[in-house]
């Protein structure tokens, strides 16, 4: 399967998806620990409850991945921006997800699996930082329209 920045064999892709299968709680547990240890990092939008759920939907948007787009990891950096999430947190998922196939990996299988770990893994910050690019433009024009209206009455 050739993807744009990476190559996965069929392989790799079925042996990758069936330890995520195996193990799935494992991987939500984990993930839900360190957004549990990040929860304070994050912006107020998150709540403890949306904890198993954001852990969840990252194990499944790898998978969805690893056999379908990668569009998927870009959205999914613009959701976990929109959830609420800030960027140790999501860091951290990240580091989690290197740790676990490591964890489950054959040594001749671990740098394979890394290249398409760390292609995911780029299009879900890629996608973050755009949202948060996006908000602080939108922010910055809401300042300047603010500051022009002002601007304009003390003018009257």
């Amino acid at each position: 399967m050739a993807k744009e920045g990476f190559t996965a064999t069929d392989g790799l892709q079925t042996l990758l998806t069936q330890l995520i299968e195996a193990h799935r709680s494992e991987l939500v547990n984990r993930y839900q620990q360190v957004l549990r240890e990040g929860l304070f990092n994050s912006r107020a939008l998150v709540r403890p409850s949306m904890l198993k759920t954001i852990a969840s939907d990252e194990v499944d948007t790898f998978g969805n991945f690893l056999h379908l787009s990668p569009q998927h990891a870009l959205d999914r950096g613009v959701q976990l921006y929109h959830t609420g999430l800030g960027e140790q947190p999501m860091l951290r998922m990240s580091q989690v997800t290197r740790q676990f196939f490591v964890t489950h990996l054959d040594n001749g299988q671990i740098g394979a699996a890394l290249e398409v770990i760390d292609a995911y893994q780029e299009r879900v910050v890629q996608g973050f930082v755009q949202s948060l690019e996006k908000a602080i433009i939108s922010e910055q024009e809401r300042t300047r329209h603010a500051f022009e209206r002002v601007t304009d009455r003390d003018k009257s």
